[in-house]
């Protein structure tokens, strides 16, 4: 479940709101018909744009229940797939009365949905439940799928001067991301009408030099031109202290957020790593006499 803004409540089991008897949604055709007629608005295309020299990607798919059974997403008259084995709609009328009295009135943003449970091929359960939702069914399952479809690069690490070539001991290493595997990354889901958007953005970049040595570099890092004093240090540079042979790994963090039907949220970052061989080697004595 995704750890949003504003987080999906938990679901209310206690016998106040689940209540026997004859359902709210008796008399309704078979939801599989309806989406058999409209497929598109009973599963999730995901589409996730290329990177620079990369195709983009696009998907399209039924979800599924905790042991791999597919179920449509959307059906339509019954609501999205919660999954839980229910299918949820916003309670209205007599629904949203009956969940207000016995669950109590929400705090917002929450607001009482009413579920249709058990296999949509079939009988509904005969019971009515009702459920609590923060950012409504259908936002919370796209902005899952749309999180779980992001591509993020592996880093693309530079240094100077470039691998075979040896780093020189005490003579600051420029290290950077290349900007092919930097900036952003964006995935799409969309279903039913409503659309939610993942995006991940590289905020910083953690070295770890191979000598014992961490640093953290908010972007990523300054690329090194022939114009560049080497002996300079960069916003983002390590020196070596003695000659080998090192591994400098690369961790990018992306921080992720998504936005659509009305909604916004975050979920924990992610990162992307990569590592390269580095050579060091005692600098040759340095004439500062010009003779």
């Amino acid at each position: 479940m995704l750890r949003a803004t504003r987080r999906l409540l938990p679901l209310v089991l206690a016998s106040a709101v689940l209540l026997l008897g004859t359902p709210a949604w008796a008399g309704v055709g078979d939801p599989v018909g309806n989406c058999t007629e409209d497929p598109t608005s009973c599963e999730i295309t995901v589409t996730a744009p290329g990177s620079p020299g990369q195709d983009g990607t696009s998907t399209t798919g039924t979800c599924r229940t905790n042991v791999g059974d597919p179920v449509p997403c959307y059906v339509p008259g019954r609501g999205w797939w919660g999954g839980d084995g229910c299918w949820y709609q916003l309670a209205t009328g007599d629904d949203l009365a009956t969940a207000i009295a016995v669950g109590g009135t929400p705090t917002p943003p929450a607001q009482w949905y009413v579920g249709s449970c058990g296999n949509p091929a079939e009988n509904y359960w005969p019971i009515t439940i009702f459920k609590l939702f923060a950012n409504g069914p259908a936002v919370e399952l796209l902005a899952h799928e749309a999180v779980k479809a992001l591509r993020m690069p592996s880093p693309l690490i530079r240094i100077n001067p470039t691998p075979p070539a040896a780093q020189l001991v005490r003579v600051p290493t420029w290290m950077w991301v290349d900007s092919s595997t930097w900036g952003t990354r964006t995935a799409t889901a969309s279903a039913g009408g409503v659309s939610v958007t993942a995006t991940a953005r590289a905020t910083s970049v953690t070295w770890v030099t191979g000598d014992g040595t961490t640093v953290t570099c908010r972007g990523p890092g300054q690329a090194w031109t022939p114009n560049n004093d080497p002996a300079k240090s960069s916003s983002c540079s390590h020196s070596y202290s003695a000659a080998g042979s090192y591994t400098l790994t690369a961790t990018v963090t992306w921080e992720i957020s998504w936005a659509g039907g009305g909604q916004t949220g975050t979920v924990p970052a992610l990162t992307t790593t990569a590592s390269i061989a580095v050579p060091v080697q005692e600098a040759g004595a340095l004439n500062t006499n010009g003779v």
